[in-house]
C-alpha cells in the first residue's frame, strides 16, 4: 500500500497529497525540506539545516528563518500516520514510509533490476531501468539553493547516469546495437569524457557494422581526455580499441563471460559488508566528504579511495561499514570486505596473496584456476573489476605495500581502507582521501549514550551523562562499553555509574575493559597501536605521562623527555602517524585522556619489554 503523501526529488521538490499537489514552498523552504528528506529517519540539528541552505554566507536571520520554514512544512504535513515531522534529540526528525519519495522507488527499481541482469534476464533488466529513468523529471533538486543541494545534485545525477549506462549495457549484451548506439551517441555528446558511454558505444557501433565510426569516437574522447584532464584513456578503453582495431573484438552474449578459468553462468553480485550500526551518530560531515569523493570520481573517471584513520576507539570501522551500506546502491556489481589484521589482537598482518585468493573465488574463479604469485593475483582481480562497478572495504590495514595489489584499477570501482596508521604512501601516490575521525563532540556524544539509554533516562540525569563522556574521553568505543553496563542495570542512576567510573580515575581504563571481547577492550585497543611504535617513540610517549595536561607544546614535551626540540619535534611526527597524538597547529599538539592514561600505565610498569611485540616495528612511510 502507497502512502497518501508522496514526495519528489527527481526534479524540482514537489508535495503530492492524496494526488493533488501541494505547495513545497520558496526555494530556500525546498532546501530544507529536501535537508530532511535525505536524511529521512536521522535528526537533522538546526545548525545543520542553516549550512545546508545557505553554507558560511548565513545571515543572523537564518536561526527563525529555518524555523518559520520548519514550521510551515509541519502545517503541511498535518497529522499523519504516514509521515511526521518531530524535534528529537535537538534536531529535526522527519519520518516518511520509503515508498513515500520517489528517490527510494527509483532505488528500488535498479536494485531489482541488478536482481535480473545477475540473473540473466536482460530483457527485464533493462524494462526496469527504463522505468527508473522514466521517474526523473529533470535534473534532481531543480532550482533548490544551498551547498547541500548543489552536493546532492552531483550524487544523484551520477545515480541516473549510472541507470543510463547499465540500460543500454543491457541492450548492448542483447545484441540491440543500432538503438543502443544512437541513445549512446546523445549521452556520449552530454557527458563527453565519460569512458564507460565511449566504450559502450564503440561496442554497439562495431557490432552494427560501423567499425569506422566506432575507431573515431575513440580518437575523439582520447584526444579530450588528453586535452581537458591531461590523461590518457583507461588501460580498459585501450583494450576496446585495440580490439576493435585487429577485429579480435568479442561481442557480448547472454550466456558467457570468455574469460579462462572463470565460470560462464552470470556472476552474482557479492554482498559481505558486515553488519552496519541502526545508526551512526555525529559523523554528518565526514559521510557527506566520502559521498562527494564518490560523486567526483565518477565525474572525472577515476578511482575512489578513502583512507579512515584515527585514535584507537574512535570508530574506524564502524563508521568504514556503515557508510558503506549507505553507498552500496551505487556499487551494483557488489562489495567485497576483507580485515587485514594490521594490528588485530593475536593476529599478524594478512599475505595480500590470501585475501586476492578469496577475492577472486568470489568473483567465481575456480581455485585450480587463481595464479600462483602475488602480483598475478592482482591482475587478474583487478581485469575482473574492469567492466564492474564494486566497493571493496579493506579493514585495519598493515601498510601501502599490503594494499597496493587490492586497489580496483578501473574508474567506476572503490575503496573504503581504514588503519591505525597515517598510510602517506597511499595518499601520495594513489590521491587516496585521508579522512580522520575525531572522538565526539559533547552534544553528539550526549546522543549517543540517548540513542542507546533512551532519552529519558539520560535526559533525567544530564549531569551524570556529562561527567561519563568525560571520563570515557568521548570515545565511541568507551562509550558504548558505558551503554552496554547502563543497559544491563537499568535500575542504577547514572550518577552512581558515574560515581564509580570516577573513583578509578587512577586506573582510568579499568571501567572500559572487555573479558569477552578484545575488539571492544578499550586498553586493549590502545595497546595495538603503541606496539607499533619503535622504541623511541615508544619512550617519547611513555615520558608525556608526566605531563600534567592534555595539550602541550614541542618545548614542554622536549623538556619533559629531557631531549632536544629537534629530536622530539621528529619523534612526534611518528605518534602523530600512529594517531596517538594530533597536531592543534604547528608546534602544539594533543592527545585523548584514555591515551594518556594508558602513558601512564605503561610510565609506571620497569618490563616495557613484555609489552611489545615479538616482530620488528612498522617502517615510517
Amino acid at each position: 500500500m502507497h502512502a497518501d503523501i508522496q514526495f519528489s526529488v527527481l526534479g524540482p521538490v514537489r508535495l503530492h497529497s492524496n494526488g493533488l499537489e501541494e505547495a513545497a514552498g520558496q526555494p530556500r523552504q525546498c532546501a530544507v525540506l529536501a535537508s530532511l528528506l535525505l536524511r529521512a529517519g536521522r535528526p537533522v540539528s538546526l545548525s545543520r539545516l542553516v549550512e545546508d541552505v545557505w553554507g558560511d554566507e548565513a545571515p543572523p536571520s537564518a536561526i527563525g528563518s529555518v524555523r518559520t520554514y520548519v514550521y510551515r512544512l509541519r502545517r503541511a504535513l498535518g497529522e499523519r500516520s504516514d509521515g511526521s515531522l518531530n524535534l528529537v534529540d535537538g534536531g529535526y526528525l522527519l519520518h516518511v514510509q520509503p515508498d513515500a519519495v520517489d528517490l527510494n522507488i527509483f532505488k528500488e527499481t535498479t536494485a531489482k533490476a541488478r536482481e535480473a541482469r545477475s540473473a540473466g534476464e536482460l530483457a527485464a533488466a533493462a524494462n526496469l531501468l527504463s522505468k527508473g529513468l522514466a521517474m526523473w523529471k529533470g535534473e534532481a533538486l531543480a532550482g533548490v539553493p544551498g551547498p547541500f543541494a548543489s552536493q546532492q545534485r552531483n550524487v544523484l545525477g551520477e545515480l541516473r547516469l549510472a541507470c543510463a549506462e547499465d540500460k543500454l549495457a543491457c541492450e548492448v549484451e542483447m545484441g540491440r546495437y543500432a538503438e543502443a548506439a544512437a541513445e549512446l551517441s546523445a549521452l556520449l555528446v552530454e557527458h563527453p569524457l565519460r569512458e564507460r558511454v565511449c566504450s559502450l558505444l564503440m561496442i554497439a557501433l562495431y557490432g552494427a557494422g560501423r567499425q569506422s565510426e566506432a575507431l573515431t569516437i575513440y580518437h575523439t574522447t582520447s584526444h579530450l581526455l588528453r586535452q581537458r584532464l591531461g590523461v590518457s584513456p583507461s588501460p580498459e578503453l585501450r583494450q576496446v580499441h585495440e580490439r576493435i582495431l585487429s577485429g579480435r573484438f568479442q561481442l557480448p552474449t547472454t550466456t558467457s563471460r570468455p574469460v579462462g578459468g572463470r565460470r560462464t553462468t552470470s556472476p552474482r553480485a557479492p554482498a559481505q559488508l558486515p553488519a552496519a550500526l541502526p545508526s551512526l551518530v555525529g559523523r554528518e560531515r565526514e559521510q557527506e566528504q566520502v559521498e562527494r569523493l564518490v560523486a567526483d570520481a565518477a565525474a572525472s573517471s577515476s578511482v575512489a579511495i578513502c583512507v579512515v584513520g584515527g585514535v584507537a576507539g574512535v570508530g574506524k570501522t564502524a563508521f568504514a561499514t556503515t557508510v558503506a551500506h549507505r553507498l552500496s546502491d551505487r556499487f551494483p556489481d557488489g562489495q567485497l570486505f576483507a580485515d587485514l589484521h594490521g594490528e588485530g589482537p593475536g593476529a599478524e598482518p594478512r599475505d595480500p596473496a590470501g585475501v586476492l585468493a578469496d577475492f577472486l573465488q568470489t568473483l567465481e574463479v575456480r581455485p585450480e584456476a587463481v595464479p600462483e604469485t602475488t602480483q598475478a593475483r592482482g591482475l587478474m582481480f583487478r581485469d575482473l573489476l574492469a567492466k564492474r562497478r564494486m566497493l571493496i572495504v579493506l579493514d585495519n590495514a598493515w601498510n601501502a605495500d599490503q594494499l597496493k595489489h587490492l586497489l580496483p584499477g578501473n574508474p567506476g570501482s572503490m575503496a573504503l581502507i581504514t588503519s591505525r596508521m597515517q598510510l602517506h604512501a597511499l595518499v601520495a601516490a594513489y590521491q587516496a582521501l585521508p579522512l580522520t575521525l575525531l572522538p565526539l563532540s559533547q552534544a553528539d556524544a550526549r546522543s549517543f549514550l540517548a540513542r542507546r539509554l533512551g532519552t529519558a533516562r539520560t535526559a533525567a540525569e544530564p549531569a551524570a551523562v556529562d561527567r561519563i563522556i568525560h571520563l570515557a574521553g568521548h570515545l565511541p568505543l568507551a562509550l558504548a562499553n558505558v551503554a552496554a553496563r547502563a543497559a544491563y542495570r537499568p535500575q542504577m542512576p547514572l550518577t552512581s555509574l558515574a560515581d564509580e567510573y570516577a573513583r578509578s580515575e587512577h586506573n582510568a581504563l579499568d571501567p572500559f575493559t572487555s573479558e569477552e571481547d578484545p575488539v571492544l577492550d578499550v586498553r586493549a585497543s590502545i595497546a595495538r597501536s603503541y606496539r607499533l611504535l619503535d622504541p623511541e617513540a615508544a619512550s617519547l610517549f611513555r615520558a608525556l605521562s608526566a605531563w600534567p595536561g592534555s595539550v602541550f607544546a614541542t618545548s614542554d614535551a622536549a623538556s619533559t623527555a629531557a631531549q632536544s626540540e629537534q629530536r622530539v619535534r621528529q619523534t612526534l611526527m611518528r605518534l602523530i602517524h600512529a594517531h596517538l597524538v594530533s597536531e592543534i597547529v604547528p608546534g602544539r599538539y594533543n592527545w585523548n585522556r584514555l591515551v594518556a592514561a594508558y602513558a601512564a600505565e605503561q610510565a609506571g610498569s620497569d618490563r616495557t619489554e613484555r609489552t611489545r611485540p615479538g616482530r620488528p616495528p612498522r617502517s615510517i612511510e
